[in-house]
C-alpha cells in the first residue's frame, strides 16, 4: 500500500514538473510577463504561469474539482494583480493594511480584488473539505484561515530566489505527516521541482500568479490532519505571520541571522 501511495505521488510529481519547466521555458520571453527583481535584473513570471497550470491540471487530473476551482480562481487574480503593475496610473498599495486603506479612500486596487477572491476561494474549498470530513462550523473557520493565509504568506516569500519555494516544499514536508492525498502532494513536490533551477538561477519567479497559487495549494495540505488542536495552532501561527509581515521585513530578518540567510541562499546560483 505504501508502494503504490508512493508510485502514484511520484508519477504526479514527474508530471507536474514537467508541465512546470515546459511552460515556463516557453513563454519565458513575453512581454507582459517581464518585471524587475530585488537587484534590479530582469526576470520572467513564466514560472508563475507554469506552476499555476500544473496545480490546476493536477487537481482536474485527480477530479477535485473543488480545489481547481480555488486555485483556478486564486491563479486568475494573482495574474491579473501582475499585469496591473504594469499600469503607471494603477492604484498603488503595499500589504494588507495598504489595499484596505485604498479601499477606505474609494480606490479599489486589483490587490483588494486579489485578497477578497482568495478568502472566497479558501472559505468555499473549506467548506467542501469540512462536509468531506463532517466538521464543523470552528472546523471551516481555522481551515479557511489556514488555506487562505498560506497563499498569503507564499507570496510574502516570493522576494528572494528560491526562498518561497523552499518554505512551500518545508510545509508540504510536514503536512505529509498526516495521510494526504499521494496525487495532490506529489503534485505540490513536483511543480515545486519544475520551478526551482530556473527560480534559483534568477530567471525566473513566482509573482503573485504562482506564489499566491502555490501557497493555497500548500494550505489545502496543510487542513488535512484531523487534529484540532494541531489545525487551531496551525492558524494562528499563520495569522501571526501574517501580522509580523505587515510591521516588519521578513528579508532583514533573515540577513540577520546566520542560520537562515544560509539556509536562504542555499542552491542559488551567483553571477
Amino acid at each position: 500500500m505504501v508502494n503504490s501511495r508512493s508510485a502514484i505521488a511520484f508519477a504526479g510529481g514527474v508530471g507536474a514538473a514537467a508541465l512546470t519547466a515546459i511552460i515556463t521555458n516557453v513563454i519565458r520571453t513575453a512581454p507582459s510577463l517581464q518585471r524587475t527583481n530585488h537587484a534590479d535584473e530582469q526576470v520572467s513570471l513564466s514560472e508563475g504561469v507554469g506552476a499555476a497550470t500544473a496545480l490546476i491540471g493536477s487537481a482536474v487530473a485527480r477530479r477535485d474539482f473543488a480545489a481547481a476551482a480555488a486555485l483556478a480562481a486564486t491563479a486568475n487574480a494573482g495574474l491579473a494583480d501582475d499585469i496591473e503593475d504594469l499600469r503607471e496610473d494603477a492604484p498603488k498599495a503595499k500589504g494588507l493594511a495598504g489595499h484596505f486603506e485604498a479601499l477606505r479612500r474609494g480606490e479599489v486596487t486589483t490587490g483588494a480584488v486579489k485578497v477578497a477572491a482568495i478568502g472566497s476561494s479558501a472559505a468555499g474549498y473549506a467548506l467542501v473539505h469540512c462536509n468531506r470530513y463532517d466538521r464543523g462550523f470552528y472546523d471551516w473557520l481555522i481551515d479557511s484561515i489556514i488555506v487562505a493565509g498560506s497563499a498569503n504568506i507564499a507570496n510574502l516569500f516570493d522576494l528572494r530566489p528560491g526562498r518561497a519555494l523552499k518554505a512551500a516544499g518545508v510545509c508540504s514536508l510536514i503536512a505529509s505527516s498526516s495521510r494526504v492525498s499521494p496525487r495532490s502532494f506529489g503534485a505540490t513536490l513536483g511543480t515545486i521541482a519544475g520551478s526551482a533551477p530556473s527560480d534559483l538561477a534568477g530567471k525566473t519567479m513566482l509573482g503573485d500568479v504562482g506564489a499566491n497559487t502555490l501557497g493555497l495549494q500548500v494550505g489545502m495540505l496543510a487542513i488535512v490532519p484531523s487534529s484540532r488542536g494541531f489545525r487551531t495552532a496551525m492558524a494562528a501561527l499563520t495569522l501571526g505571520v501574517i501580522g509580523a509581515g505587515e510591521v516588519v521585513s521578513f528579508s532583514k530578518v533573515i540577513e540577520s541571522s546566520k542560520v537562515l540567510s544560509t539556509l536562504d541562499e542555499l542552491g542559488v546560483k551567483s553571477k
